[in-house]
């Protein structure tokens, strides 16, 4: 939950301080005085983009600060990104045409935790979401859960499924695309494949080659260096067997000392590394022979090897991937049916997983979406929608066309609309067609309602949900909120005096000019000035008598 915001220099706000409390806190005041403000500086808080224009005129920054209460979920978030652990998170933003900056605890954050940190703070509602109702492509947004373990596992199966499709059926289309390309270029490509195959190239060739081409052409000169190595280690001296001996001698005094035992190690290891070097030595000895023509072949196949590189300006494993490569292409041209049939064999088979996969997804929307429709139906009952009739439709998909790539979208395969009458005896409608405005807000409410105990945060935002409707029907708006402020908190700003009376907390934006400057100003209420201000609701600028009991009528069945 928020506990405080503070704001210095954002838009016309000078510098103002708002406490808030548990429950619901309903946010009222004149029109333009800023209460959408505050949503903003809230928006800020969670990971809205910020913009220098909303730097108050003649100031260098914009300052903003939110204190909320902590919580656990957002421990690995913070441990991830060095943000230290505390009772309240408390999160700062300064906006500046120099240099603008977000801490959290104190610790600099990019815009990308703050949003991460926010999803778990904050459900926001602004006056626009509710035209989300009216566009089909955000229906899946609405009823995809966001924290459901099954769910989300079954989407990163699909998604998966998905992106191996994807990448088989571009080889599949490869296959098909090129057939006549390679085949007319088939001769040329047997030639150069013929040519790069008589190399026989393997990685590191090209090294190898030079490497035993530099030793056969120093082949005395190691001869000599090797031979006279090895006489002067294996002669009458004995220098290896001298060591031996030595070290035997100390090992019979081992006992007495550190420093001998060390002496005897020591002389030890020298004697075995120098025995083993000896016999290296002598290998190569035995192993060295100079062959002429075996010296003039590996000459000649690097020669042809650098020509090749010259003449394909490649190097020697782009060569080995290249002749792979038109390779494969001659495969397809000499042998198209077969490497069409592996192709699409393949294909088949992942088109199967990822139809498993998809319905599989699919299926379980299905059941989210039942019980959408169940509650979302009550819900509107309780918002002075008595005859509410609401539907998920799912759009019939047909997989008789594996190469039919089109009916598997990044969220599966899933397109939805939302039926709705209001109506006895009507039959269902497209939401966008039929809803109202006020009938739209209600609807919006209720989707509110619904997912406010499925949600990640436990504060939820409201502002102007409530426009549109007066009467019973605001009452029951009322009621509806307050019944989702039990369980968490929540903001309201409203123009409804139904909405503000049945809050624990009202807090009041006014406009002020001071020394030629307008600014906003906030006031949590008191009682008095609470029936003052629904009374003003109620009845406009002239406060009768009649609006002020109804005030406090209201007021006391809250």
């Amino acid at each position: 939950m928020i506990k405080r915001i503070i704001v210095k220099n954002f838009a016309i706000i000078e510098d103002i301080t708002l406490d808030f409390k548990d429950h619901m806190t309903a946010i009222t005041g004149q029109t333009g005085a800023g209460k959408s403000l505050i949503i903003d500086t809230i928006n800020l808080l969670l990971g809205e983009r910020a913009d220098t224009d909303m730097i108050r005129y003649n100031t260098n920054k914009a300052e903003i600060t939110g204190i909320f209460s902590n919580d656990k979920r957002l421990d690995d978030i913070f441990l991830e990104n060095s943000i230290e652990i505390k009772d309240d998170i408390t999160i700062e933003r300064t906006i500046s045409f120099s240099k603008s900056s977000i801490k959290v605890n104190n610790t600099i954050v990019s815009l990308n935790v703050l949003k991460k940190i926010g999803y778990f703070l904050a459900d926001m509602h602004n006056q626009n979401d509710t035209f989300k109702l009216f566009s089909k492509d955000n229906y899946l947004g609405l009823l995809d859960p966001i924290s459901d373990d099954k769910f989300n596992k079954l989407l990163n199966t699909y998604t998966k499924e998905l992106y191996n499709y994807q990448n088989i059926y571009k080889d599949y289309e490869m296959v098909i695309n090129n057939k006549n390309r390679t085949i007319e270029r088939l001769e040329f490509l047997e030639y150069e494949h013929e040519e790069l195959d008589k190399l026989n190239l393997v990685h590191n060739l090209d090294k190898e080659l030079e490497e035993e081409i530099n030793k056969l052409s120093n082949y005395d000169k190691i001869l000599n260096s090797l031979t006279d190595s090895y006489n002067l280690l294996d002669n009458e001296i004995n220098v290896i067997d001298n060591l031996y001996d030595s070290a035997r001698a100390l090992e019979k005094i081992t006992d007495y000392s550190a420093n001998y035992k060390e002496f005897y190690d020591k002389l030890m290891d020298s004697y075995y590394n120098l025995d083993e070097v000896r016999m290296n030595i002598h290998k190569e000895l035995n192993n060295l022979d100079f062959d002429p023509e075996d010296f003039d072949l590996k000459q000649e196949l690097l020669n042809d090897i650098n020509k090749a590189k010259d003449k394909y300006h490649m190097t020697l494993d782009e060569l080995i991937e290249y002749n792979n490569k038109i390779s494969l292409e001659i495969s397809i041209a000499t042998n198209y049916d077969e490497v069409i049939k592996e192709k699409k064999d393949l294909l088949l088979k992942s088109f199967d997983k990822l139809k498993l996969a998809a319905i599989s997804l699919s299926d379980y929307r299905k059941k989210i979406a039942l019980d959408l429709e169940k509650n979302i139906t009550s819900l509107c009952k309780d918002l002075d929608l008595e005859n509410t009739e609401f539907k998920v439709e799912f759009k019939d998909v047909s997989f008789d066309d594996y190469l039919n790539k089109t009916i598997f979208l990044q969220s599966g395969i899933d397109e939805i609309d939302f039926l709705i009458n209001f109506n006895k005896g009507e039959e269902l409608k497209p939401l966008y067609k039929v809803a109202s405005g006020g009938e739209a807000s209600r609807v919006m409410l209720a989707f509110k309602a619904y997912f406010s105990n499925k949600n990640a945060a436990n504060l939820v935002i409201f502002d102007e949900i409530d426009s549109g409707v007066s009467g019973v029907t605001a009452m029951k708006i009322a009621k509806k909120m307050k019944e989702i402020s039990k369980n968490i908190q929540l903001i309201a700003i409203t123009h409804l005096p139904t909405v503000a009376a049945i809050a624990e907390q009202e807090l009041y934006i006014s406009k002020e000019t001071i020394a030629s400057r307008t600014t906003t100003k906030v006031e949590e209420l008191s009682y008095d000035r609470r029936v003052e201000e629904i009374a003003s609701m109620i009845s406009g600028d002239k406060i009768s008598l009649y609006a002020i009991e109804y005030a406090k009528e209201l007021l006391k069945n809250s």
